[in-house]
């Protein structure tokens, strides 16, 4: 009896099926992968926006309070928010800014105790929105009543 030797080297359907699903498994876990750090990056890129517009809004407040509220405003024991509804600045279109084509929306909350008014001055809390992504940064700091 003679054996049947057959040259025929390669793949088998099933060999060449079962290598494109792994293939295929791995590729879309690091799709998966590229996509998740993209949305994470862009998440992070405004969160970043949101925390530096807020540290500039704070300084600007600190050099010209009075562009964006009236220290007469301020009242011992109360708490008075600024927005983009209830400006009653000098200016409303301080209370939204555009950066990379995002909208952002500033918020100033104003306050003062006894202690605060003795030593001249109005603590104010600061923040900044970017609503379609509903992220925000606050920043709270001292501004000086000169009056």
């Amino acid at each position: 009896m003679k054996k049947i030797r057959s040259n025929e080297s390669g793949f088998t359907l099933v060999e060449l099926l079962a290598s494109i699903i792994i293939l295929s498994i791995i590729i879309l876990g690091i799709f998966q992968m590229f996509i998740f750090s993209a949305k994470t990056a862009t998440s992070n890129q405004t969160k970043l926006v949101t925390t530096h517009l807020a540290k500039a809004t704070i300084e600007r407040i600190k050099v010209d309070a009075e562009s964006y509220f009236s220290f007469d405003q301020v009242e011992v024991g109360n708490t008075k928010i600024f927005d983009k509804e209830n400006c009653t600045a000098r200016d409303c279109e301080l209370f939204t800014m555009t950066v990379n084509d995002l909208s952002y929306e500033v918020e100033i909350e104003v306050s003062q105790d006894s202690a605060e008014k003795d030593l001249n001055l109005i603590n104010v809390i600061v923040t900044v929105t970017q609503p379609e992504k509903k992220l925000s940064s606050k920043l709270e700091g001292y501004v000086v009543d000169e009056e």
